[in-house]
């Protein structure tokens, strides 16, 4: 599984920041990469919001926990129709938690 997310990881580079060790994607692009992470049987665990202060990025402290979803599927959709219709307006980038430890995600 690391290989498959190492992978996908390098095809969204290009397309986001790296900020914290995480890579921070606009929400578009996070919703393309959440249908792959589904496809591939990779669990969200989490989806983490940031915004610009100024020219600096920041965290934002409302972000999804998905820790107790078990299901592929049913977290995709969750983090889907999170980054589609609940963002708070100031979001500029989305990133993910994934069961694999991955925080740069």
């Amino acid at each position: 599984m690391i290989e498959t997310l190492e992978r996908l990881i390098s095809k969204y580079h290009n397309l986001g920041i790296i900020k914290a060790e995480e890579l921070l994607l606009s929400p578009k692009d996070a919703i393309s990469l959440a249908n792959e992470l589904e496809q591939r049987g990779i669990l969200i665990l989490g989806v983490d919001l940031w915004y610009y202060i100024d020219d600096k990025i920041a965290e934002d402290t409302r972000s999804l926990d998905l820790s107790e979803v078990t299901d592929v599927k049913t977290s995709a959709r969750l983090a889907r129709e999170f980054i589609s219709d609940r963002l708070p307006k100031r979001t500029a980038f989305v990133s993910f938690v994934l069961e694999e430890d991955q925080s740069f995600l």
